[in-house]
């Protein structure tokens, strides 16, 4: 789907779940930009909302969302971030990748931020992608940044686990 058609389409997911937690016949008496709390909400609405949004999207998500996101077009954007933090399998047509790294782009794009933040692997990935993270002089630390190149899908998958020694430890 079309980035601006997504926009919408989740818009108006969330638009029709308000709607329902507040006991409107459509999502048409839910305006994207009003407030949560000028909509009518309070801990139960909200509660009830978390629970059709998480249902609808397969996210977990925290009992203060409504309170975290000041309206519906807030909280959609921030839910289609969650969904598709980029497109699948969109890289730049001025990048020239073989296609093991195509592939591994693809795959983790894919991946939702929410199940990357559960499996604890948001603050792995981050420093693998941080060129400033590496110590100088830490020769491990040396040794992955020339090679990441040359490592396959599951190594780099085992790596982001700390499952392959990051540690300084051989497994």
């Amino acid at each position: 789907m079309p980035a601006g058609d997504r926009e919408d389409a989740v818009l108006e997911v969330v638009r029709t779940h308000v709607a329902h937690a507040l006991g409107h016949a459509s999502a048409d008496e839910v305006e994207a930009g009003r407030a949560f709390n000028e909509l009518g909400f309070d801990s139960l609405t909200a509660v009830e909302l978390r629970t059709r949004l998480g249902t609808a999207t397969g996210l977990r998500l925290p009992t203060s969302l409504v309170f975290d996101y000041p309206n519906p077009a807030a909280l959609a954007a921030h839910l289609l971030g969650e969904l598709a933090p980029a497109a699948p399998g969109h890289v730049p047509a001025d990048v020239d990748l073989d296609p093991q790294d195509a592939e591994l782009r693809r795959t983790l794009a894919t991946i939702p931020m929410s199940r990357i933040r559960e499996a604890g692997l948001l603050d792995t990935l981050l420093q693998l992608a941080d060129p400033q993270a590496a110590t100088p002089g830490t020769s491990r630390a040396e040794d992955d940044a020339e090679s990441i190149d040359d490592m396959d899908v599951q190594h780099l998958i085992d790596m982001a686990l700390d499952l392959d020694g990051l540690d300084g430890t051989e497994s």
